[in-house]
């Protein structure tokens, strides 16, 4: 995603919108035109939020209704594209029919810059697809650096699915979207902050002496004046100390 050893998708109802656009005809994130071949296959995806914070862990669903080979895609607000699943941490992309969650394993997806809105493409197919790579250099590669270009190569990997014989390959496919915003995190300014009350007049105290607050803590005695006083200050470990300063000469 912005994600880059982690990531950052809309709640079942911005879900709903993107199946809604499907079945419309309207283009998806990745340009693929959303006309998949016959078949039973059909998919989802969302996430646990809506909106995100920058640095905040995202968590991401998706269904399938029945086993496939699952791809999905992050088109970030800049529009560079990342391939999240499989990745470098859960590279086993086929799987069974129900409700997966991302991450499923010893890993997070952690939101990071930039901020907008980001957008999530699921592709689920019943053939493998020469969609990931066969080693991974950065945990999420990146696919290309913008939807165009990305989608240009998954198009080409679609079209040659064939539903019907004479194959290869025979199979069916679905596509799914959904998008979520990152907020930047907030920023707080250190107020200030006064120093401490001084301490309680002291009983047996030396004349002309008082408390004053000096190098962040408070001291008693006679503040010094050209280097020269006396004060009793409270040390490190927890004991008074009487220290006298007497300054001789102009320097």
């Amino acid at each position: 995603m912005t994600m880059r050893k982690v990531l950052a998708v809309a709640l079942i109802v911005i879900g709903l919108i993107g199946a809604a656009a499907l079945a419309n005809g309207a283009p998806s994130p990745l340009g693929i035109t959303p006309s998949p071949n016959p078949g039973s296959l059909s998919v989802n995806i969302w996430t646990d939020k809506p909106t995100y914070t920058v640095g905040e862990n995202a968590v991401i669903y998706f269904t399938v209704s029945q086993q496939a080979f699952v791809y999905i895609y992050d088109i970030q607000p800049d529009g560079i594209v990342r391939l999240i699943f499989p990745n470098a941490y859960s590279q086993r992309n086929y799987v069974s029919p129900g409700t997966h969650s991302l991450p499923d394993g010893n890993y997070r997806m952690r939101v990071s810059p930039p901020t907008g809105v980001e957008q999530l493409q699921i592709i689920a197919s019943t053939v493998p697809l020469n969609l990931a790579p066969t080693s991974y250099s950065e945990p999420f590669p990146q696919i290309g650096p913008d939807p165009r270009s990305a989608g240009a190569d998954i198009q080409a990997q679609i079209m040659g699915i064939n539903p019907n014989p004479p194959c290869p390959p025979c199979g069916t496919w679905a596509t799914a979207w959904t998008s979520f915003t990152i907020v930047p995190a907030p920023s707080y300014q250190p107020g200030y902050c006064p120093p401490p009350c001084p301490p309680p007049p002291c009983f047996g105290c030396v004349p002309g002496g008082a408390w004053y607050w000096y190098n962040g803590q408070w001291y008693y005695g006679t503040p010094p004046s050209n280097g020269s006083g006396w004060y009793w200050y409270l040390g490190p470990d927890g004991k008074w100390h009487f220290t006298i300063r007497i300054h001789i000469g102009n320097n």
